[in-house]
């Protein structure tokens, strides 16, 4: 008959095993097959679906990158979601450390100032379009 340590060094024994097994060890497999995902959904345009999957890369690694560079990317150039674009940038920026050096930081600053370029350039047109023309 087994001893009450031998079962708890066994309890202890089989935890430890667990942690090894892929998806709990290394959430960032996880989360990029989940990118993976995402990205096909968002190659089809079908981009909500494309974030979800981007939303469970972020809940399995936080700082998953891509798939915040990706959410950011949806709400700019598939939903025109300016806000949401915005805050979804700079939130890559931030967890980039502003390292511009990192990829996705620098693609998010790039698309960012893009995005602000654009957005300056519609407003620039709309106020010179209510200008009234006197005559």
């Amino acid at each position: 008959m087994a001893s009450t340590g031998s079962w708890t060094a066994l309890a202890a024994t089989l935890r430890n095993l667990s942690q090894l097994l892929p998806g709990q060890s290394d959430p960032s497999g996880e989360a990029d097959l989940y990118y993976r995902r995402a990205c096909l959904a968002a190659g089809e345009e079908r981009y909500d679906v494309a974030l979800v999957f981007c939303a469970k890369a972020v809940e399995v690694a936080p700082r998953h990158l891509p798939a915040r560079l990706l959410i950011a990317r949806i709400h700019d150039r598939g939903l025109h979601d300016l806000e949401a674009a915005v805050a979804a940038y700079k939130k890559v920026i931030a967890l980039a450390g502003y390292d511009g050096g990192n990829a996705q930081c620098a693609a998010a600053r790039e698309s960012l100032d893009l995005l602000v370029a654009r957005e300056t350039e519609t407003t620039e047109a709309e106020a010179v379009a209510e200008v009234p023309v006197s005559g």
